[in-house]
């Protein structure tokens, strides 16, 4: 199967910048990624977080679409439980005719319980309302026609261009892994720098393809991939400069929900010592090509997501990056695995 590579934002607060100049700036690198080797957009849901300004991803996912024209737009995700299921379904339908059918699924039960909370519910309450809503919604999509709770049956007015949608479920619980197989979703496995190491990325990719290799196809190739912070410049140097302070800018906004609640976290981990460990990506085009391959040699998948903009990084810096990996790394990649 062939490599393919995408793009992941959180949309967390960039110091200096309004909300509004931050959403533009984001577009922006999207509008890059939409030109260039990139098969999918990534946009994070998260809420009352530094983390994540793009609270409803379904409305950024349409702010992207329309200012773009080939590129796939997978939020990452739609936490399920935290939608009224009826308006989730004629959300993702919009979002679908919006971008002339370049939707993609992601979706989940959410990784926040201090968010959860924020919507009167607990963890096990989360889970029952996913487990309910999901096969109401995915079923509304197919056939056009809403069941409630009650059982009564409505057909809907806005359909999605797509009648089968391809799904993700991102997670870290390694134990998730064969369920998402056999759910047909594909997968990011990990969350950036706070991914497992690559023997356990290369044991449940194996688990995944394994499974994956007992079901029917829908005549897409499944997708395991893994998600990586990238910062690329001209020179080693120029990278390093510009990823370090954006970093602790970043991991400020990882960690702001978790700190207002009392909650510890881990003191900023070593940028460096996260390269050396093959969880972040920076450097040079020469290097980051090493980087990246290694990671892709060493695990065995066939998707690798960048985040390219976070934290301070500028959105000058955010689009060299993104420019270098497409013109260069992505090239060069694909030349070393292929053999």
């Amino acid at each position: 199967m062939d490599l393919e590579f995408g793009v992941f934002d959180w949309v967390d607060v960039a110091k200096g910048r309004s909300i509004a100049d931050t959403y533009d700036d984001r577009i922006a690198v999207a509008q890059r990624a939409d030109r260039g080797r990139f098969e999918r957009y990534h946009i994070a849901e998260h809420h009352g977080a530094t983390l994540g300004l793009a609270a409803s991803p379904g409305l950024f996912a349409a702010a992207v679409a329309r200012q773009t024209q080939r590129i796939r737009l997978a939020p990452m995700t739609f936490v399920v439980p935290l939608y009224e299921p009826l308006r989730l379904v004629e959300e993702i339908a919009m979002i679908d005719q919006l971008s002339h059918g370049r939707l993609e699924l992601g979706i989940g039960k959410g990784s926040s319980p201090i968010e959860a909370r924020m919507f009167g519910l607990t963890a096990d309450q989360m889970r029952e309302r996913y487990e309910a809503s999901l096969p109401r919604v995915i079923e509304a999509l197919k056939t056009g026609v809403y069941s409630n709770e009650a059982g009564e049956a409505f057909p809907l007015s806005i359909r999605p261009v797509q009648s089968a949608f391809t799904t993700w479920y991102p997670t870290s619980n390694p134990d998730s892994i064969r369920q998402a197989a056999l759910n047909g979703q594909n997968t990011i496995f990990g969350f950036a720098f706070r991914s497992p190491g690559v023997d356990v990325i290369r044991e449940r990719r194996d688990i995944y393809f394994d499974t994956r290799a007992g079901l029917a196809s829908n005549g897409r190739d499944p997708r395991f991939g893994v998600l990586r912070h990238v910062c690329v410049a001209a020179t080693e140097a120029q990278a390093w400069d510009r990823a370090e302070a954006a970093f602790a800018d970043h991991y400020d906004n990882f960690t702001w929900l978790w700190r207002q609640h009392g909650v510890d976290q881990p003191p900023q981990p070593d940028l460096r010592q996260l390269v050396a460990d093959h969880l972040f990506f920076v450097g040079s085009p020469d290097d980051v090509t090493a980087q990246v391959a290694h990671v892709v040699e060493a695990t065995g998948v066939n998707y690798v997501a960048g985040a390219f903009s976070w934290g301070s990084l500028s959105v000058a810096d955010a689009l060299t990056s993104i420019d270098l990996f497409d013109t260069q790394v992505i090239p060069a990649v694909l030349e070393r695995v292929a053999g």
